[in-house]
C-alpha cells in the first residue's frame, strides 16, 4: 500500500447548517465549496473543496443512517480522516492482513473508499480512498 498523502477531513453538519456553512466558509476562508449535492443513495449531503482538503457532509434527512452519528457526535463533529492511496484493493489487503476490520466500503462520485472500524481507532473513522476518475 502506497499512501499518496492526506486527502481531507470531513466536517459533519446538520441539514440545517450545511448550506450556511458553505456560504460562511467561502466568505471568510476563501474556500470554493459548491452547494451540497445529494449523494446517490439519497441519504447524504456533501460538498468538497479539494484544494483545501475539507468536505462538509451530513444527513440529508432524519431517516439517514448519518443522523444517528450526528446525534452522537453533536454539532462540530469530525467525520472521517481520509488518506489517498494509489491502490484501494492493495490497501484493503494490507488492512485485513494487519488484523483491522473494515467498517464500510463506498464507491461513487469518482472515488472508491474503505472506512476502518472506529472501535479499533479510538472512535475515529479512518478512511483510505482512491480516485477512479
Amino acid at each position: 500500500m502506497n499512501i499518496l498523502g492526506f486527502n481531507r477531513v470531513e466536517l459533519m453538519m446538520s441539514p440545517d447548517d450545511i448550506h450556511a456553512a458553505v456560504e460562511q466558509f467561502n466568505d471568510l476562508l476563501g474556500t470554493s465549496f459548491h452547494p451540497p449535492d445529494l449523494l446517490s443513495d439519497g441519504n447524504v449531503l456533501s460538498t468538497t473543496d479539494w484544494d483545501n482538503h475539507i468536505e462538509l457532509y451530513g444527513p440529508a434527512h432524519s431517516d439517514s443512517p448519518q443522523w444517528a452519528m450526528l446525534a452522537k457526535k453533536g454539532r462540530g463533529g469530525i467525520g472521517p480522516l481520509v488518506w489517498e492511496v494509489d491502490d484501494i484493493d492493495g490497501a484493503r489487503d494490507h488492512v485485513l492482513a494487519k488484523g483491522y476490520r473494515i467498517h464500510f466500503e463506498y464507491e461513487g462520485a469518482g472515488v472508491r473508499q474503505i472506512i476502518l472500524d472506529p472501535d479499533q481507532f479510538f472512535g475515529y473513522l479512518i478512511t483510505f480512498m482512491q480516485r477512479t476518475a
